[in-house]
This record gives C-alpha cells, sequence and structure tokens, in this order.
C-alpha cells in the first residue's frame, strides 16, 4: 500500500542512492545523469529544513521507502509552488506509484496549501512522464528548445502547470 509520510533525516540515505542512479537521474535535476554524495545530501537536508518555502515528502511502499515528492519556491503571496517527483525504487517505477502520489500532492498543494497554481518541468522526451502529468490536468505552458545537454545531445525543457479548479477570488 503506498503510502506517504514527512520526510525525515533517515531519508539521506535513500536520496543517496535514488540520486546516485542513472534509472532515476537521467530525467531529473540540473545535470542530467549526475550523482550526489552523503555530504551533499546532508548539507542539502540540512538546508531544507530552515527553508520555509519548501516541503517535502518520502513515498513509501507500506513502511519501505521507494521515493520523494515536494513543493518548493511556495510562493503565499502568488499562490503557486514547484512540484518535483522521483521514484527512486526501480522495481516501483512504471507500476502506477507516480500517479498516486502525484494526485496526493496536488489535492495537498491545493487543500492544505491554498494553492492556486502548481508548476513542473519536464524534459520533453520523457514520454511517460508527460503523459502522467497530462492525465492529471497539466497543461504545457511553455517549451524551451536545446535547454539541456546530456550524453552529446541536446533536449527540449517542457514547462507545465495545473491549475486549482476551485479558484480563489482576492
Amino acid at each position: 500500500m503506498i503510502k506517504i509520510r514527512k520526510h525525515l533525516p533517515k531519508d539521506v540515505l535513500f536520496r543517496v542512492k535514488w540520486l546516485s542512479n542513472l534509472n532515476v537521474t537521467k530525467w531529473i535535476g540540473n545535470e542530467l545523469g549526475q550523482k550526489t554524495t552523503l555530504k551533499k545530501e546532508t548539507a542539502w537536508f540540512a538546508n531544507y529544513q530552515k527553508d520555509k518555502n519548501k516541503i517535502f515528502f518520502t513515498i513509501c511502499d507500506n513502511s519501505k521507502p521507494i521515493g520523494f515528492i515536494g513543493l518548493s519556491n511556495i510562493s503565499k503571496t502568488n499562490k503557486n509552488a514547484d512540484l518535483f517527483i522521483a521514484i527512486g525504487d526501480d522495481d516501483y517505477r512504471g507500476k502506477g506509484v507516480g500517479k498516486i502520489a502525484m494526485k496526493w500532492i496536488i489535492k495537498y498543494g491545493f487543500e492544505k496549501q491554498k494553492l492556486h497554481k502548481i508548476n513542473l518541468g519536464v524534459i520533453k522526451d520523457n514520454i511517460p512522464a508527460v503523459k502522467l502529468y497530462q492525465s492529471l490536468g497539466f497543461i504545457i505552458e511553455g517549451e524551451m528548445k536545446d535547454e539541456v545537454f546530456f550524453k552529446g545531445k541536446f533536449y527540449n525543457f517542457l514547462f507545465m502547470a495545473i491549475f486549482n479548479k476551485n479558484k480563489i477570488n482576492p
């Protein structure tokens, strides 16, 4: 059973494992295919705990961590945030876990954070992710040509967003 819980210090070790797995990082981050270290992720977590504009969660199969999801750049003024997801465990990718987690974070963003809009960015060639996001109601707002370079090839980057159907009137 898929459960979502607060991101905890013990999750740093999973972050190191997942963010050093090419099956995970080939589509995410500022540098596709990058690897990380315990030192980097420990520093990231320390900064994360101080950042009031970011909230991350760990996706679990019962109690087994299998990925993470979150909102960053949360703007209470503009009522928007950026969404991030990574299914870190190879055995769970392509099994519907991302869809369950995405539905949860969208509901959380609109209901608990009172957001009007949730943004995300995705490499255009990551077809399964683009299709998933569109199936959840995300629309493509823009495309940046040749934005990301990885293994000798340039990739286009899509900006996508979903809007709260219960519009907040000022």
